[in-house]
């Protein structure tokens, strides 16, 4: 219980799968996509769960504790955890969501799934370079485009 609740305590966000059925190999290759993601991934008694979210921004997820339960955490970067997750879930029908808390909020299946589409953390800084530089870059083209005018005439 200390190692979970110490988990806890470190993570901002997680997500609990409900994993009956599922082949060794295929949850093998979910360990490791969770890990390539920064996150950490168990498989625990419920009451240990439920002892472990006690008090904490997770105890939200109490009730999720029910039938064979695995959680994901991290500490970092959610949409990565979000995208590792869906995939899994898409790829896997013997898995399913139960709930999730990120920044301390509760959310289902559907949030889970618009989180995973998001595009991840340099792409928006990209576009949001672009979208920042387009104004200054039309302005330049205008004013280049209104020299040749005149140079023309």
């Amino acid at each position: 219980v200390a190692v979970l609740k110490e988990t806890f305590a470190s993570a901002t966000s997680a997500v609990v799968i409900e994993f009956k059925g599922l082949v060794v190999g295929k949850d093998t290759a979910f360990r490791k996509s969770v890990r390539e993601s920064k996150a950490q991934y168990r498989v625990s008694k419920n009451t240990l769960l439920r002892l472990a979210v006690k008090d904490t921004s997770f105890a939200a997820l109490g009730d999720s504790f029910k039938g064979a339960s695995a959680i994901a955490t991290t500490t970092t970067d959610v949409v990565a955890l979000a995208k590792a997750v869906n995939g899994f879930l898409k790829d896997n029908p013997a898995a399913t969501f139960k709930a999730g808390v990120m920044d301390g909020k509760l959310f289902d299946a559907q949030q889970l799934k618009v989180l995973a589409e998001l595009p991840s953390r340099n792409v928006l800084i990209a576009k949001l370079l672009f979208l920042m530089q387009y104004p200054i870059s039309g302005l330049a083209v205008a004013l280049d485009g209104i020299r040749k005018q005149k140079a023309g005439e």
